[in-house]
């Protein structure tokens, strides 16, 4: 989830190096986006609101097979695993503009929500050894995502922060593209989804609302 997978496709200090303080880029259509350095890599940190109820987010975050839908440049997602109803191993491949290797990933999802105030925690924690690679695509080998949903009088505010390394050689003109446009597309795709009435009638994950 945002669900780029790459760069949409986020931390503790020992797990990415020395990290630098949040830096506001631009605030657009409602979606504020932050970058902040990680040693020689960018994370992503956006925030913004959702027209919907906790359930609804959640059907669709946790929807792999939608997932090539909204998240930037994701063309193939499957299930690998299924733990329980909240917790889901999955397979993504990227496709990245040419003459750039398309990348593949493998991570795990879990959600969890807190009883008392609602509060909905996704992560997406990379497992990438749990799937042989395949020849055709660079593994991501580094990523994190994490999102943050609590309810609102008006639907639910969302934080989403990302870390990723997509590995291998990328021109900074790709690198910036997944930064930059990445999130924000992904975001505004999600937003869409979430109008479709098999999630706002959803309730398949167990979320108090």
């Amino acid at each position: 989830m945002v669900r780029l997978i790459i760069l949409l496709c986020f931390g503790l200090h020992s797990v990415f190096g020395q990290i630098g303080e949040w830096k506001f880029i631009k605030k657009t259509e409602g979606i504020s986006i932050y970058h902040r350095k990680t040693g020689t890599l960018k994370d992503v940190k956006i925030e913004t609101t959702f027209d919907c109820n906790l359930s609804t987010i959640i059907e669709a975050l946790l929807d792999v097979s939608a997932f090539k839908r909204w998240i930037y440049k994701v063309e193939f997602a499957k299930v690998l695993k299924v733990h329980t109803f909240n917790h889901v191993d999955y397979y993504n491949r990227i496709n990245m503009p040419w003459p750039s290797a398309d990348r593949d990933l493998v991570a795990t999802i879990k959600v969890s929500q807190n009883a008392i105030t609602k509060e909905v925690i996704s992560e997406d924690v990379c497992n990438w050894k749990s799937l042989p690679e395949d020849k055709d695509f660079i593994r991501i080998k580094d990523f994190y995502a994490k999102w943050s949903f609590k309810p609102t009088q008006n639907g639910v505010s969302g934080i989403y922060i990302l870390h990723s390394d997509p590995g291998g050689d990328l021109s900074n003109a790709v690198i910036n593209m997944f930064i930059d446009e990445g999130p924000f597309q992904s975001i505004k795709m999600l937003k869409k989804l979430i109008k479709e009435p098999k999630y706002i009638s959803g309730k398949s994950h167990g979320i108090v609302n």
